[in-house]
This record gives structure tokens, C-alpha cells and sequence, in this order.
């Protein structure tokens, strides 16, 4: 079929194969390319870890969507039209293909920056895939921001995918019963993490990561450990990837091979639940002196291993945390973790790992299309791992009042802004600007407050000269601290 034309009027466009556009404000073309096969090069320029994370969710591309707009005047008459999140949109229809099938659209923009899109009703709420669409059809709203392109050289660098200055709708669809989660419903989130995010402790040493084995325990008790426990989504191996492995061959010298990682769920499971799996794992009479570096809501964990042993029926004496590292932990939580803003924060992980791959990063994707899913499928829901990040919840009070005794806590986060050029436009804008109202414009590092990684129980925690603040030009992200050199620094002062 050839290009559909847009005049940037309130007309429903026809894009064939029963997929319409109205896209009042913009003017432009629009074309459907079909599914692209795996290991093909589309105009996404989409990688093998983008398609290998998709194949393990079992979802499928039905087509593709490729625009080429620009902005049109908006038709004076016309009521305005809005996203869920109440940013400008357009409005996609694609057929509905029944109760046994989910669907979700994925939007790359121009500069790179992607968000999911999910079926909503009249009411611009999430529609499960159990409801009927009007006429046939399911109904999905993109924002209508025309993000600047990268540079060509930047865009070329990209890490799941690249649009080289055009915004693509990628079309996506999955079984609504998994083979191995069955119904995607709340609980199935639980169900794939106990089958790829068990809780699990593993050596952590330059070219040994293998799991703790029974002998481990005497060699970790011979002195002061240094522990790693990671955050939301992650893995050990994913979230501290960016660490050079000259810090970590520096620091298993200096704690004599005893450093060992925390892997655990971190969604559908309370990090009381996860500090309880592991105290029950500590041989009986050992005694540990830990020092700890964590990352986002690991932090959590760590604090919550810190101070409140006596809770799991370990005596204090027995599990001492000398010093504490936090990098980006939202010790006042933080407002992404709430259900309505679930899809926002999926949104910024996962343009987070597009932007600034290592080499884990589909492994991170697959736990972030579980969620999406699971919303696909049964709409928004609350998931316990998420929940201890909401601020203001009563296990958060009640950590506020478990300090960890003769401890020093140490700290490493930032502002996030984008830098208007290459890989940091993805973030200008609409996209930027989203967030920034989520969390009513306070600095922030994209998906934590920045003033709540150093401040809990109403006062600061850490005081400027241990904490390592990157500024807002740095352009450094969440999920992006332990890659910069900075941290490796403050990592080699701090733990000594």
C-alpha cells in the first residue's frame, strides 16, 4: 500500500490491513513495513539482545509502523487530544484479535527514547486484553512530541535500537497463557522470577562469580566481606557490569577474595522477604563483618540487613555492617514505584538500557516485558518488590527506625538532565519533562529523587564529604553509576 498521507486534521487515516491514524497537529507520512524478521536490519536497526529478549517473553512483532512528521497547525475546532499521562497524543487503531492474545505498542521516537503503549478505554485506562475494542479494534494514544535526532554517529551506537531520526510504532503481540507462567495475571511475575531471578548467593571475583558453596562460609568469616547486592530488574552480573574489572581485582586484594553478591527477586517479592531468604541461609553460630555496596532499591535490602538481624532471629553481634555504600537507593522512595506511574518507569528502564547497553542488557529486557505483559494482559497492578519503594508506606517508617549500629554510610547519585545532543536528547523534552511531573520537577536521576538518596527519618544521612554527587551535565543515569570512574574512586577511598 503506498503512504498514507497525514494533513495534521482530526480525519482518521487508513494505513491498510485494518490499521488506522488520526494524528491532528501533524503532517507527514506514514507506512507500514510488516514484521521485521529476527535477525534482519529493519530501520530500527534493532540488535541480537533486543530480539533474543523478545523471544524469550514470546513476543512477537505483527508490523511495524514508520512516520516521517513534522508539527501542523492544530485544527481550531478540534477538542485536544491526550495520553493517559495528559501529554498531546495521536491515536493508533489496530485490529483486535481476540481474548487470547495480548497486544502492546512500543514507540521509538526520533531521538531513540522508547515507551510502552497499552489498549486503553474511553476513559484512558488500561483495557485488558479480555475487553473488547470498539469495532473491532484496540485504541492506543502516542505522544505527540517530535523529538530532535541524534547525531548520526551517536545513533550508530545505539543499544537495542535506532530510528535515525524517525519515529517507528512497533506492533507487538503474545499469548495471554505462558506455557511456563500460566495466566498473565499478578502472580506470574512471581512465577518467572522464581524460574530466572531466584534468590541466590554467588562468589563475586574477577573470573569467579560461581555459587557459594558450603566451604565459602569459614573463608567469608576469616575477616571483614565485602557484599554487592543489586537493584530493580537486575542481576549482580547486570548491575554492576560497568565496575572495571581492575576496581574489583583492587578490592578482592584488599578483602582477600572475600567478596561475594545477593542475587534475588525484586518484584514480586518485599525486601523483608529477601533479607529473611537470606539469614536463613547463614550457617548456624558464624559470624559475618560485612562491608556493603548496593545499588537502587538494593539499598533497601542492605539497610534492612544492616538493622534488623534481630528481627530474623540473628543476633546483631553476630552481623556487623562496618560500612554501608549506597548508589542511587530511594530511601524516601520513590513515585515511580506507584501503579499509576508503573508504565512511566518501565518507560525509562527500558530507554535507560537502549541508550546505555552493557552487556547484560537482555537479560534486564526480559524482566521488563514480563511486567509489561502481565499490564497488557490484566492492567495495572501492584507488585510487592515495587511496593516497599512508594513513598511515604509504613515499612519504609519502620526501616527509618532500624540504623544500622557503628556503621558509616557512604553515597553516590546525581541530577540527571539531558544534554541536547547525541545519546542525551533521547531524554529531551516530552520525555524528560514526563518524569520531571512525575516527580514535580525535583532533581532527580530518572527514576530516584535525588534528595532522598542521601535523606530518610527527616534529616540528611550522609554528609557532603561521603557522598559523590555527579552533576546535572554529567548525563549520568540511573542504571549507568558504576561505569563511571568516579565511582571506582570513591569505591577504592571509601572501602579501605
Amino acid at each position: 500500500m503506498p503512504d498514507a498521507i497525514l494533513h495534521g486534521g482530526t480525519t482518521a487515516v487508513n494505513l491498510g490491513g485494518g490499521y488506522t491514524l488520526r494524528a491532528p497537529g501533524l503532517k507527514g507520512r506514514a507506512r507500514i513495513l510488516g514484521p521485521r524478521l529476527a535477525g534482519t536490519r529493519g530501520p530500527e536497526l534493532a540488535t541480537d539482545a533486543f530480539d533474543q529478549a523478545f523471544a524469550q517473553t514470546r513476543i512477537e512483532e505483527v508490523t511495524t509502523i514508520e512516520m516521517e512528521v513534522s508539527r501542523a497547525a492544530f485544527p481550531a475546532a478540534a477538542a485536544p487530544m491526550r495520553g493517559p499521562e495528559g501529554a498531546d497524543a495521536f491515536e493508533l487503531q489496530v485490529p483486535d484479535l481476540g481474548p487470547e492474545v495480548g497486544q502492546v505498542v512500543l514507540s521509538i521516537d526520533e531521538a531513540g527514547a522508547l515507551q510502552w503503549h497499552f489498549a486503553l478505554d474511553d476513559d484512558l485506562a488500561v483495557q485488558p486484553s479480555t475487553a473488547r475494542g470498539p469495532a473491532g479494534t484496540k485504541v492506543f494514544r502516542i505522544p505527540r512530541e517530535i523529538a530532535t535526532p541524534p547525531q548520526a554517529q551517536a545513533a550508530q551506537t545505539r543499544g537495542l535500537v535506532s530510528t535515525l531520526g524517525r519515529k517507528l510504532l512497533k506492533v507487538l503481540v503474545y499469548p495471554v497463557t505462558d506455557a511456563v507462567l500460566g495466566p498473565l495475571t499478578k502472580s506470574a511475575v512471581g512465577k518467572w522470577e522464581e524460574h530466572k531471578r531466584a534468590h541466590r548467593l554467588r562468589r563475586y571475583l574477577p573470573l569467579d562469580q560461581a555459587p557459594l558453596a558450603g566451604e565459602d562460609w569459614s573463608r567469608l568469616a576469616a575477616g571483614r566481606a565485602l557484599l554487592f547486592v543489586h537493584g530493580t530488574f537486575s542481576t549482580t552480573l547486570a548491575a554492576f557490569a560497568g565496575l572495571p574489572e581492575q576496581t574489583l581485582a583492587t578490592l578482592a586484594t584488599r578483602y582477600a577474595n572475600r567478596i561475594f553478591a545477593f542475587d534475588h527477586p525484586t518484584l514480586s517479592l518485599s525486601p523483608q522477604a529477601n533479607a529473611a531468604w537470606f539469614f536463613a541461609q547463614l550457617p548456624a553460630g558464624l559470624a559475618l563483618d560485612l562491608d556493603i555496596v548496593c545499588h537502587s532499591r538494593g539499598g533497601l535490602v542492605s539497610r534492612c540487613l544492616g538493622g534488623c538481624s534481630a528481627q530474623f532471629g540473628v543476633d546483631p553481634a553476630r552481623f556487623r555492617v562496618q560500612r554501608l555504600v549506597l548508589a542511587g537507593v530511594p530511601n524516601q522512595g520513590t513515585l515511580l514505584a506507584h501503579p499509576d506511574h508503573m508504565v512511566e518507569f518501565l518507560d525509562r528502564m527500558t530507554s535507560s538500557l537502549n541508550l546505555f547497553p552493557d552487556n547484560f542488557v537482555s537479560d534486564l529486557l526480559e524482566g521488563i516485558l514480563t511486567v509489561v505483559k502481565v499490564i497488557g494482559h490484566a492492567g495495572l497492578v501492584s507488585l510487592d518488590g515495587l511496593a516497599a519503594m512508594k513513598p511515604g508506606n509504613a515499612w519504609l517508617a519502620t526501616l527509618d527506625q532500624a540504623p544500622i549500629p557503628g556503621c558509616t554510610v557512604y553515597g553516590i547519585g546525581g541530577d540527571f538532565e539531558p544534554t541536547g545532543a547525541g545519546l542525551g536528547a533521547a531524554f529531551g523534552t516530552a520525555a524528560d519533562a514526563l518524569i520531571d511531573r512525575v516527580f514535580e520537577n525535583a532533581p532527580n536521576d530518572l527514576v530516584v529523587p535525588t534528595d532522598g538518596m542521601r535523606v530518610w527519618g527527616g534529616i540528611s544521612q550522609i554528609p557532603d564529604h561521603r557522598f559523590h554527587a555527579f552533576a546535572p551535565q554529567r548525563g549520568v543515569v540511573h542504571t549507568r553509576y558504576f561505569g563511571q570512574a568516579e565511582t571506582s574512586q570513591r569505591l577504592l577511598q571509601w572501602l579501605t
